[in-house]
C-alpha cells in the first residue's frame, strides 16, 4: 500500500477528540468535547478502509490471500503494547482499587485477553460516559474488542465473497451497511447499551471504510480538482461540528445521526491528498506524529485518567493537562521501544513474538486469576472496609426485585395486612433505607417504595430547568403525583420522607475536601416548579418555590390523617469514603491500618454540614403538625467521636458506599431511629 500521511492526520483528530472527551475539560462553563467519543467511530472507518485495502490488494494482484500473514500483522500491531499497558497498570490497581473494583478490573483484563471486552462491559451494564465509567481503567478496550472481532470475521467473509460472489462484493457491502445501520438506529432507542458495545450494530461503520477501499481499488481514486479542494473541507467541517457542537451524551449513538461525521471521514479519505488544503494540514508533521502514536496514546490515556481520578476526584484543568502530557510521553516511549520493533519482522522474528506474547499471557492470566481467587486481594485493606464491600447492594443499584422497576411503577411489597402501611417517599437515599430495612419493616407492615431517583415526589407540579425546559424524564407530574396519590388510597399509614434535600434546594455545594457534593451533573443549575392546570393543591398558576411545594405536599399528606416521619439530610462528604479508607493502607511503619484508623478516624466537617443544610433544616422545621415526627441522622455520626467532625466509619464498617449514599450499617442505624418513631406512632 502507498502510505497516506493524511490518514495518520485523521487518526490524530480521532485520538485527540477521545482524549479530550475523557478528560472532561471545562472552559467557560462548558465541556467543549462532549461529542469527542466520535473519535472511536473515525477509527472504525479507518480500520475498515485499511484492512479491506490490504486484503483486496493482495487478492487483486495475486488472486490469493494469506490469512496467517494477516493475523501475524494484526498480532504484532495490537498485542505487544496492549500487554505492556496491562502489566504496567497492575501495581496501580493494587494500590488504588477496592477489592470489588479489583475483581471487575481483573475480569475486564481477562475479557480483553480473549477479545471480548465489549461483551464483558455490555453484560456489566456499564453506561459509557457515565461518571462511574471513568473509573474503570480498561473500559476503553471495548472498541478494541469490536475491532478484534471484525478482524476475525471479516477476512473469512471477504474471501468467501471474492471466491463465489466476486461481481457483487460492493452490492453485498452496501446491503450489510443498510441492515446494520437500521439495526443500530432501532437499538439506539430500544437497547442503547447493547447498541453501543456490540459488533453487530457497529459493523456498518467498519464497512463504510470497506466500501471506500473496494471502490478505490476497483475504479481508482477519484481525480477531480474542484471536488478535491472543496469536499475535504466540508468533510472536516462535518467531523468537527459533530465533536464540538452536535453530539453529546443524549445523542442516540450509533444511529442514523452518526452518518454525519462518518460521511465527513469518507469525504476526506476519498478526495483528500497532500495536494489539497485539508490534506496538507493532516499530513503536516504535528498531525502525523500524533497519528503515529495514536494507538499507544489510546491505550495509555484511559488507565492514566482512571487511576488519577481515584486519587483526585476533583481534578483541575491543569491536572488533566498533566495526565495528557504523561499519556503522550508514555506513548512515544512505547511506540519506539515496543510498537515499531515488534512490527518489524527483521528486528523481531515470529518465534520471538510468539514467545514474548506467550510469556506475557501466562503472567497476566496468572495475576488476574490470583486477584479473582483472593477477592481482589482483600488482605490489603483495613478491617473497616472488609465487611463494607461485600454485601448485596440495595435495589436502586441492582434493580433486582421483579416487582420494583425504578421509575416505572411503585415498589410494593405486600404482606397481606390491609390496615398497616409504611410508605417511603424520596430519592435514592430513601431507597437505600427502605431496601436495606425491608425485612424488618415487612415483619409488621406492608411496605411501598414511592421513589424517584434524584427527585422528590411533589404533588401537582411540573419541574423545569433553568432554561424553562420541562423535565420530561424524571420529575414529571404523572410520576410525582401518582406516588403521592397511592398513599391516599390506603388507610391511615406511616409515611417516611427522606432524600438529598440540600441538593434538591441547590444550597451551597462546597466542592472541596471538607464536604459537599462532587462536581458533576448533580451540581447543576437550579430547577423551578410550576403547578399544573386545575391543581388540587395550589390555587394559583404562577411559578412557586420548591420549598413551598415540598411543604404543601407534606401538609397534604398529614391532613389526610397519615403520620409522617421526616428524615433530615445525612452528611455528604464530597469524596469517596471507601477510597479514602483505602488510603489508610499507606500507614506509618510499625502501625497497622486498623491501628492507624482507630487513632485517626476519617471525618468531614460538621460546620460545613450545618452551613450547607441550613435551608433544609429551616424548611422542615417550619412544618408543624401533631402527626409529624423528625429524625436527625447526623446525630449518629457528628460531633460525638471527634469534636466538630462527622466520622464516616467505625472500627468495622464504612458508613457510606460512595460520597453520599449510606452503607447498610449507616442505613440500619437510621432505620433503628425510624422503628422507634413507628413504635411510638403505633402505640400512641
Amino acid at each position: 500500500m502507498n502510505y497516506r500521511a493524511e490518514i495518520d492526520g485523521l487518526r490524530a483528530i480521532a485520538v485527540l477528540s477521545i482524549i479530550f472527551y475523557h478528560a472532561e475539560f471545562i472552559f467557560f462553563g462548558r465541556n467543549w468535547f462532549e461529542g469527542g467519543y466520535i473519535g472511536v467511530d473515525i477509527f472504525f472507518v479507518i480500520s475498515g478502509y485499511l484492512i479491506t485495502r490490504i486484503i483486496l490488494s493482495e487478492l487483486f494482484t495475486k488472486d490469493s490471500f494469506s490469512i496467517l500473514n494477516f493475523y501475524e500483522r494484526r498480532v504484532r500491531r495490537i498485542l505487544p503494547v496492549l500487554f505492556t499497558v496491562i502489566l504496567v497498570s497492575f501495581p496501580f490497581a493494587w494500590q488504588r482499587l477496592l477489592p470489588g473494583d479489583f475483581v471487575e478490573y481483573s475480569q475486564s483484563i481477562l475479557s480483553t485477553m480473549f477479545f471480548g471486552s465489549n461483551i464483558f462491559f455490555y453484560f456489566s451494564t456499564i453506561q459509557y460516559g457515565a461518571g462511574n465509567a471513568l473509573l474503570k481503567p480498561f473500559l476503553h478496550t471495548w472498541s478494541l474488542g469490536i475491532e478484534e472481532q471484525f478482524y476475525i470475521v471479516f477476512p473469512i467473509l471477504l474471501l468467501f465473497f471474492y471466491k463465489f460472489l466476486r461481481n457483487h462484493i460492493l452490492t453485498i457491502f452496501v446491503a450489510m451497511i443498510l441492515v446494520s445501520l437500521q439495526l443500530s438506529g432501532t437499538l439506539s432507542f430500544t437497547n442503547p447499551i447493547f447498541n453501543f458495545y456490540l459488533l453487530i450494530s457497529r459493523f456498518w461503520e467498519l464497512l463504510v471504510g470497506s466500501v471506500l477501499a473496494y471502490y478505490e481499488l476497483k475504479y481508482k481514486k477519484i481525480q477531480n480538482s474542484i471536488a478535491s479542494q472543496i469536499l475535504p473541507i466540508f468533510g472536516l467541517f462535518l467531523i468537527m461540528r459533530s465533536i464540538l457542537v452536535s453530539f453529546d451524551s443524549q445523542t442516540p449513538h450509533p444511529s442514523f445521526v452518526t452518518l454525519t461525521p462518518l460521511v465527513g471521514v469518507a469525504l476526506i479519505i476519498v478526495f483528500s491528498s497532500t495536494k489539497d488544503l485539508v490534506g496538507k494540514v493532516l499530513a503536516s508533521k504535528p498531525f502525523v506524529a500524533i497519528g503515529l502514536v495514536s494507538y499507544s496514546a489510546y491505550l495509555w490515556h484511559f488507565p492514566i485518567f482512571a487511576f488519577s481520578r481515584l486519587v483526585n476526584s476533583l481534578p483541575s484543568n491543569y491536572d488533566k493537562l498533566g495526565w495528557i502530557a504523561l499519556t503522550f510521553i508514555l506513548s512515544i516511549i512505547s511506540y519506539f521501544l515496543i510498537e515499531r520493533p515488534f512490527r518489524d519482522k527483521r528486528a523481531i522474528s515470529l518465534k520471538m513474538v510468539i514467545a514474548s506474547l506467550l510469556l506475557g499471557s501466562i503472567l497476566i492470566i496468572a495475576l488476574q486469576g490470583l486477584a479473582l481467587r483472593t477477592g481482589g486481594f482483600k488482605e490489603r485493606i483495613p478491617s473497616a472496609l472488609i465487611g463494607g464491600l461485600f454485601f448485596p447492594k440495595p435495589l436502586f443499584f441492582q434493580q433486582a426485585e421483579k416487582k420494583c422497576i425504578q421509575g416505572e411503577k411503585n415498589c410494593v411489597f405486600d404482606n397481606s395486612n390491609p390496615f398497616s402501611w409504611v410508605h417511603f417517599i424520596g430519592d435514592s437515599h430513601a431507597e437505600s433505607l427502605s431496601s436495606w430495612g425491608k425485612k424488618r419493616f415487612l415483619e409488621k407492615f406492608n411496605l411501598s417504595n414511592l421513589i424517584i431517583s434524584s427527585c422528590w415526589p411533589i404533588l401537582e407540579t411540573q419541574r423545569f430547568d433553568v432554561n424553562g425546559v420541562l423535565d420530561d424524564e424524571k420529575c414529571t407530574v404523572d410520576r410525582q403525583s401518582s406516588r403521592i396519590r397511592s398513599i391516599f388510597e390506603t388507610n391511615k399509614s406511616i409515611v417516611v420522607i427522606a432524600g438529598r434535600l440540600p441538593l434538591m434546594l441547590h444550597e451551597n455545594h462546597f466542592n472541596n475536601k471538607e464536604g459537599g457534593v462532587e462536581v458533576g451533573d448533580e451540581a447543576g443549575a437550579p430547577y423551578s416548579y410550576r403547578p399544573i392546570k386545575h391543581s388540587i393543591v395550589f390555587d394559583r398558576y404562577d411559578e412557586i418555590t420548591l420549598e413551598r411545594a415540598i411543604q404543601e405536599t407534606i401538609l397534604k399528606i398529614l391532613n389526610r390523617g397519615h403520620s409522617v416521619i421526616l428524615v433530615y439530610p445525612i452528611p455528604e462528604v464530597g469524596w469517596s469514603v471507601p477510597h479514602r479508607l483505602m488510603e489508610a493502607t499507606k500507614k506509618p511503619l510499625g502501625m497497622s491500618s486498623d491501628e492507624w484508623l482507630l487513632k485517626h478516624p476519617i471525618s468531614t466537617s460538621y460546620e460545613v454540614y450545618l452551613e450547607r443544610t441550613k435551608t433544609s433544616f429551616d424548611l422542615l422545621d417550619d412544618i408543624s403538625h401533631k402527626n409529624l415526627y423528625r429524625i436527625y441522622p447526623h446525630e449518629l455520626v457528628c460531633d460525638r467521636q471527634v469534636k466538630g467532625r462527622c466520622v464516616v466509619h467505625d472500627n468495622e464498617h464504612p458508613f457510606y458506599i460512595d460520597y453520599h449514599h449510606p452503607s447498610v450499617w449507616y442505613a440500619e442505624m437510621i432505620n433503628d431511629l425510624i422503628m422507634e418513631k413507628i413504635d411510638l406512632i403505633v402505640n400512641k
